[in-house]
């Protein structure tokens, strides 16, 4: 089941965009959702592990 959808109006035009959208369709406008839920995480380029760190046992 996926959540429903919200709409949020884009600051620039003032068109109902969903909240999701990374920027409005109508005129490009980025869109910033001011709710911790809907933050999405950053993502990381993966560590690099090294075998020479890990103690013998």
């Amino acid at each position: 089941m996926t959540a429903p959808l919200n709409k949020t109006e884009c600051p620039n035009c003032g068109r109902k965009v969903d909240d999701r959208a990374p920027a409005c369709p109508s005129c490009g406008e980025k869109i910033y959702v001011i709710s911790p839920g809907d933050i999405t995480p950053t993502k990381h380029p993966p560590l690099e592990q090294s075998t020479n760190d890990i103690a013998p046992q």
